[in-house]
C-alpha cells in the first residue's frame, strides 16, 4: 500500500481545503453559516419544485461511521440547527438536515433553496460520499445540460460555489475520463469572460475584480483537471498559457508537475524563479525525497519552524516510513491527528502505517475514532 507523500496543489482528489490549490478550494467544503459566498442575484419567481422530490434524496446508512461515533455522547440533538451542525463538523448530520430543511422551502424561495443544496451535496462528498451527491445533483445538472430557454431564469441564480461542485460531481461520475469537466469548465470560463466585458463596460470595479478572480481560479482548474487525466504534458502547456494568475503560484505547480513525472533536473529549474520562502524550502525537500535521500533531518527542521504545519508534518511521518522507522511515522500521525482536525491524507496514511505494522489495525483504527467522538459537541 502506498502512502500520499507531499501534498500537490495540481492534484484534485482531495476534498479539504490547502491554501495553494484552487481544487482544493471550498467549493467542496459548506461554510460554518450554510451560505455559500456570492454576488447579490436577482430576484425571481421561478419555480424550483424539480429540486424538492423526496425521492431524489437518499439517507445516510449508519454503518458508514464507525461504532464510536454513532455511541457518542457529544452527538447533537434531532433539533440542532444546521450552522450548529456545521460548526462542530457533524457533516454527516449536516446533510440529512439540508435535505430536510430544502424539502420544506417554498418552491420559489430560489436562494434557500440553492443554498441548502450547496450544503448538503458538500457534506455528502465531506463523509465520502460524492457517488450519491453526484445523484442528488443530477436533477440540476441535466437541466443545465439541456439548456432549455427555461433554463435561462434558473442559472442566474445557482451561486457560483454551486455551480463549480456540480461541475466536480459531474467529473467524478463521468466515464469519459474528465474530458467532459474539462469541457465543463471551459464553459464557465466563456461566462466569465463575458460578465468581465460587461462589467468594464459598466466600469465596475468591484464585480471586475470578482469575475477576474474566478476566471483565474478556474484556469488552474483546469489544470487540475488534465493531471487527473493523465495529461501531464498538456496541463504544463495549459499553464504556460495562463495570464494574470501569480508567477510564483505557475512556477510551483510547474515544479511539482515536474516532480511528479520524474524530471528532477526540470523541477529544479523553476527552484530558483520561487520567490516564496516556504514554497522554496518546501520544494527543496521533496526534490531530495524524490532523489531518494533521506530528508527526515530537514522535515523535522521545516516542523520546527512551521509546527502547525500538517503538510509538513505529513511528509515526515512518509519520509521517516521510508527510512525504515514506521514507528517513529505512526507516532508523528498519530501526534498530529490529536492536536487538530486530520485531512483525508492523514487519516488515509495513518491507517496505512496501521495496516502495516500489527495485525490489530481495525482496533487501532476504532480507537483513533473514540478521542474524535469528545472533541465537539
Amino acid at each position: 500500500m502506498a502512502l500520499e507523500a507531499a501534498t500537490n496543489p495540481l492534484v484534485a482528489a482531495q476534498i479539504e481545503p490547502s491554501s495553494p490549490s484552487p481544487s482544493a478550494s471550498n467549493e467542496s467544503r459548506p461554510s460554518r453559516s450554510a451560505r455559500p459566498a456570492s454576488v447579490d442575484r436577482p430576484k425571481s419567481n421561478v419555480d424550483l419544485r424539480f429540486l424538492q422530490n423526496r425521492r431524489t434524496y437518499h439517507s445516510l446508512p449508519p454503518e458508514d461511521a464507525a461504532p464510536p461515533l454513532l455511541d457518542s455522547e457529544q452527538q447533537p440533538s434531532p433539533d440542532t440547527p444546521l450552522p450548529a451542525l456545521l460548526r462542530g463538523s457533524h457533516f454527516g448530520r449536516a446533510a440529512e438536515t439540508a435535505a430536510r430543511d430544502l424539502l420544506r422551502c417554498s418552491p420559489t424561495d430560489a436562494e434557500s433553496i440553492f443554498q441548502l443544496l450547496y450544503t448538503r451535496l458538500a457534506c455528502l462528498v465531506l463523509v465520502s460520499r460524492p457517488d450519491l451527491a453526484a445523484q442528488e445533483a443530477s436533477p440540476l445538472a441535466d437541466l443545465l445540460a439541456r439548456n432549455p430557454p427555461s433554463a435561462t431564469e434558473v442559472v442566474v441564480l445557482i451561486p457560483w460555489e454551486l455551480r463549480l461542485l456540480l461541475v466536480r460531481l459531474k467529473s467524478l461520475s463521468s466515464e469519459d475520463g474528465g474530458r467532459r469537466g474539462v469541457m465543463a469548465l471551459y464553459g464557465l470560463a466563456g461566462e466569465a469572460r463575458t460578465h468581465l466585458k460587461q462589467m468594464h463596460m459598466d466600469e465596475d470595479e468591484r464585480e471586475h475584480a470578482l469575475w477576474s478572480e474566478r476566471l483565474h481560479d478556474l484556469g488552474l482548474r483546469v489544470a487540475d483537471a488534465l493531471v487527473e487525466m493523465g495529461e501531464l504534458e498538456t496541463a504544463e502547456r495549459h499553464l504556460d498559457s495562463l495570464t494574470g494568475v501569480a508567477l510564483d503560484e505557475i512556477v510551483y505547480r510547474k515544479a511539482m508537475l515536474r516532480i511528479h513525472v520524474g524530471d528532477l533536473r526540470g523541477a529544479e529549474r523553476y527552484f530558483s524563479k520561487l520567490e516564496s520562502g516556504n514554497r522554496n524550502d518546501t520544494l527543496e525537500t521533496l526534490l531530495k525525497m524524490a532523489d531518494g535521500q533521506d530528508a527526515t533531518s530537514r522535515w523535522q527542521d521545516l516542523l520546527a519552524q512551521r509546527s502547525d504545519d500538517d503538510m509538513v508534518a505529513n511528509n515526515l511521518a512518509v519520509s521517516s516510513l521510508y527510512a525504515g522507522n514506521i514507528m517513529d511515522a505512526r507516532r508523528i500521525l498519530e501526534r498530529t491527528v490529536s492536536r487538530s482536525p486530520a485531512s483525508a491524507g492523514i487519516l488515509f496514511n495513518i491507517n496505512t502505517v496501521y495496516e502495516l505494522c500489527s495485525e490489530r489495525a481495525i482496533d487501532h483504527k476504532i480507537d483513533l475514532a473514540d478521542p474524535m467522538r469528545h472533541e465537539e459537541g
